[in-house]
């Protein structure tokens, strides 16, 4: 049976929403997903709503940190979620936090923190100034010992590009909630079926719709393997 990890799911609240981890657990249980990596609304920061979510379901719960750059705090706050939270990797959004993704004054630190701590960081990833796959590129060489996912791999004016820099960068993988079957098809023909990592982007797209994303772009059963849990399995360790 395929091992179903799912890398994008938002828990906790924000304004006109909340996403318990229970619902999302009733919803990983009806669409037969087995593990979910877990972070924060970007809006509303909690990162003690999920790490608390991950110690109460530490079998079918991954947690990792959000927070906002500019933060002065930012730093302490993803080595608390580390250290006191049980937290296992970063989570960014230029778009919500108005940074761009290759500002080094900004974010040299943090990435560097992540170096160190050995933390893999998914970013927004899209056709916006703030976030280009080219972006990806310069951290990602910038820091090669981390692991960097493009969420929704260039959505969806820059997935080529994102393609791209998969196959250009060791360090960079594509996350492929909110693309085209096509653009994942596209991926796996260039050769990207090992930087292929399955997400969803809950509560805002249902796992139901991005399983059958996945089924449709390939009926080969080892790449579906890899794209549903392998490749996410094997960076989480």
């Amino acid at each position: 049976m395929t091992l179903i990890i799912d890398a994008h799911n938002h828990i906790g609240k924000r304004k006109g929403l909340t996403a318990t981890a229970e619902e999302l657990l009733d919803q990983m249980d009806n669409a037969h997903i087995d593990h979910a990596v877990v972070f924060s609304m970007t809006e509303s920061i909690d990162n003690d709503y999920v790490g608390k979510a991950v110690k109460t379901y530490p079998d079918r719960l991954t947690g990792f940190v959000t927070v906002n750059p500019w933060d002065e705090n930012a730093e302490e706050e993803i080595k608390r979620g580390v250290h006191n939270l049980g937290l296992k990797g970063l989570k960014l959004h230029p778009i919500r936090h108005g940074f761009v993704l290759d500002d080094h004054f900004l974010l040299d630190p943090i990435f560097g923190l992540c170096d160190e701590l050995s933390l893999p960081v998914i970013a927004y990833g899209a056709a916006d100034v703030a976030s280009v796959p080219n972006h990806f590129i310069e951290m990602a060489n910038t820091f090669p010992n981390v692991t960097f996912i493009i969420a929704h791999m260039g959505y969806m004016y820059e997935t080529n590009s994102a393609i791209d820099a998969a196959i250009l960068t060791p360090n960079i993988y594509l996350e492929t909630s909110g693309v085209f079957v096509r653009q994942i098809q596209s991926a796996i023909r260039k050769g990207c079926i090992t930087k292929l990592i399955f997400g969803t982007d809950t509560p805002k797209e249902d796992f139901h719709f991005s399983l059958e994303r996945i089924r449709m772009a390939t009926t080969i059963p080892r790449e579906r393997e890899l794209i549903l849990g392998q490749n996410l399995l094997s960076l989480l360790g």
